[in-house]
């Protein structure tokens, strides 16, 4: 007869039933503590007045720059480097006076041609970030879209030439990505995008190169199609990546459009966490911004 405990079980079935408990409860708190930790998805900061703190404090940092680079060059030159300095000022000046007369005619007259850009500003509450991806969800596999309009940025359009156009910094809250899975969005908050830090709270896109546009000009109700090319930076790790964009301009005072990239979760050094009921997640990530901006003037 096998051995027994005094409950009657006997212990290889107690040993399995302990393994089962711990197994449970280790599980238990695997899930307590990205629910803990993943927070309320609520935003600190929302992604234009984070924008505007960024822009403001950039240009500070360029000021104090500016000032400390004048100050040190003021200091470095004696005041006979300084004389020889403004009389050759002087000859230089006297010299090519006639040529820069002529340059500036000609500068004065081309402005009279250029075309401002006209700044558009995104329209939060119009507009979305996403990202797309898959996963095997409870043995079925399942496409998974985390989506926010807490999204803000600025884009410089010149009408006559798009190539001479700019996009300023965006920003995106990730904080506020959401899915349809409540206990998922704690888990890319807590253990992913770790944006329940205020560290990481922000996805941030600088812009560096704008090309390969389908046409030389763009008129109201035109549709226009370009690459953007600029870095990208994820929780603490930037990479740099080309968006396909299409833009739309809906009228002299809107844009609308669309802008998608594929990226591997792993080269932002990504990890999805090991929890029960999910596997196989692909590596593949898509991104997509659909907004809309309206002129700011």
């Amino acid at each position: 007869m096998s051995q027994s405990n005094r409950s009657g079980l006997s212990s290889p079935t107690v040993l399995i039933l302990l393994l089962v408990a711990l197994a449970v409860g280790a599980g238990a708190g695997i899930f307590g503590w990205i629910w803990i930790s993943g927070g309320s998805g609520e935003a600190s900061l929302s992604a234009e007045d984070a924008l505007a703190t960024r822009t403001a404090e950039d240009a500070k940092l360029a000021a104090a720059i500016g000032t400390a680079v004048g100050d040190a060059i003021s200091n470095a030159l004696p005041d006979a480097v300084n004389a020889a300095v403004a009389n050759a000022v002087d000859l230089a000046v006297g010299a090519a006076m006639d040529t820069m007369i002529t340059e500036v005619v000609d500068s004065v007259a081309a402005a009279g041609e250029t075309v401002e850009p006209v700044a558009f500003s995104i329209v939060a509450a119009e507009s979305q970030a996403s990202f797309t991806l898959e996963e095997d969800l409870r043995g079925a596999r399942t496409t998974v879209v985390g989506a926010t309009n807490e999204v803000a940025g600025l884009i410089n359009v010149n009408l006559a030439d798009p190539a001479a156009s700019s996009i300023g910094t965006i920003i995106i809250n990730a904080r506020t990505l959401e899915t349809d899975n409540n206990f998922r969005n704690r888990a890319i908050r807590s253990q992913i995008l770790k944006s329940a830090q205020d560290a990481y709270e922000f996805i941030v896109f600088e812009p560096r190169e704008l090309h390969n546009f389908s046409a030389d000009s763009i008129a109201v109700g035109e549709t226009i199609t370009f690459d953007v090319s600029g870095d990208l930076t994820v929780v603490d790790v930037t990479r740099t990546v080309t968006f396909n964009a299409e833009v739309t301009l809906d009228s002299e005072s809107q844009l609308s459009g669309r802008a998608t990239v594929n990226v591997l979760h792993g080269d932002f050094g990504l990890t999805i966490p090991d929890v029960p009921s999910v596997a196989n997640v692909t590596d593949d990530v898509d991104l997509t911004l659909q907004f809309v901006a309206r002129a700011t003037g």
